[in-house]
């Protein structure tokens, strides 16, 4: 629930999503219910002092003996009902648990005192702030202790004060554990989700990168296969190995993309560039060589190549496409006359979109748009 999680350790829901009745059937309640019937242990001293005591009629033990047991299910139903409340609800209710114990020092007697403990276990329980838990602890067991030094510290309300205030910062210390405990399986359920998240991601990204300049290439050798199978059977040939040896190649990736190692080389992709581009009749020119490019950024600017050189086949209708390296940037640029998709600063395209999250985990900045000389540019560059 929201803005429990501090409050109230034993259940988490939504505020509102919690009828009375699901709050109280709630795994949370029924937690509290086995731990909180621990403090009606001490709650004996009362029930024990009721039928003891030499003075009362049997209907006037028997009311304060309901009494007892009405204020004791208070005790247990109260915090599970307002735990999914704000704060100031929480508060009250507490500080109503310990005014309503208030008419049973009528009904019993000074036994009464011992239920100021399981006011403070709830307490512990039902507050958010720890401070609050051990401030009202003090107070609760400085009028324990004032009513017992009134009374003349009689046996059955001596050791009232001092195991009020043990038991209260227990249970305040308890309390506070258990919300970090919460709190703990709460963050790592949320990093397994980013988790989930972020490998669902980088699926996409390298099922995109991969398939998507393969499928290209296939595209633009299966055309070019198309056109020579009249007039040179042999180079149409030579295309449709090519096309089947690309079409295993992205089969490979995609197994290599579903089992997460997948990895790249700028050499291999400066290569597998160089070859896709002649199938597509674009000349590559790269003017310097990959071993220029620091060795951190290649993984990166590799897969800059890639989409670079996609989105040149797809996209540009250029005659020359030309890739500068230099030890912190890799330019792609081509003669076209059609533009990538982009947009503003990066791109539009999921091709694009993926690239600027690899170039964001490697500390580097892409940008892409058209050229004023005409053409596309996308550079990548720290």
């Amino acid at each position: 629930m929201t803005g429990m999680t501090e409050a109230a350790p034993l259940m988490t829901a939504a505020r509102g999503d919690l009828g009375l009745l699901a709050r109280l059937r709630h795994p949370g309640a029924w937690r509290w219910y086995a731990g909180g019937s621990i403090g009606l242990a001490y709650q004996a001293f009362e029930v024990i002092g009721v039928w003891t005591s030499p003075t009362g009629s049997l209907s006037a033990r028997t009311v304060a003996t309901i009494a007892l047991a009405a204020y004791y299910a208070a005790y247990l139903l109260v915090p599970p009902l307002v735990w999914p409340e704000r704060e100031a609800v929480r508060i009250g209710a507490i500080l109503g648990l310990l005014a309503l114990s208030a008419p049973l020092f009528a009904l019993v007697d000074l036994t009464a005192v011992w239920t100021w403990l399981l006011v403070l276990c709830a307490a512990a329980f039902t507050w958010s702030s720890q401070t609050a838990g051990l401030v009202l602890t003090g107070v609760v067991s400085l009028l324990a202790l004032a009513i017992a030094a009134l009374a003349g510290f009689p046996d059955s309300i001596s050791a009232a004060p001092w195991i009020t205030a043990s038991v209260g910062i227990l249970m305040v210390a308890f309390g506070h554990q258990v919300r970090q405990t919460v709190q703990l399986r709460a963050a790592n359920k949320r990093i397994a989700l980013l988790a989930v998240d972020e490998e669902r991601a980088r699926f996409a990204r390298d099922l995109h990168d991969s398939l998507g300049h393969s499928l290209t290439v296939v595209t633009v050798k299966s055309e070019l296969a198309g056109k020579l199978v009249a007039r040179d059977p042999d180079a149409a040939r030579a295309e449709i190995a090519d096309v089947e040896r690309l079409a295993r190649e992205a089969l490979a990736d995609l197994r290599a993309a579903v089992g997460g190692f997948r990895g790249v080389t700028l050499e291999g992709e400066l290569d597998a560039a160089r070859e896709a581009l002649a199938a597509g009749g674009i000349a590559l020119e790269v003017p310097t060589p990959a071993a220029v490019v620091r060795p951190e950024l290649r993984p990166v600017f590799a897969w800059a190549v890639r989409e670079g050189v996609t989105n040149v086949l797809r996209h540009s209708g250029a005659e020359t496409c030309t890739i500068a390296l230099s030890r912190t940037a890799v330019r792609i640029r081509d003669d076209g006359g059609a533009v990538a998709p982009a947009a503003p600063g990066v791109g539009s395209g999921a091709g694009l979109r993926g690239l600027a999250e690899r170039a964001a985990a490697a500390g580097v900045r892409v940008e892409a748009g058209p050229r004023a000389a005409g053409g596309f540019e996308l550079r990548v560059q720290r």
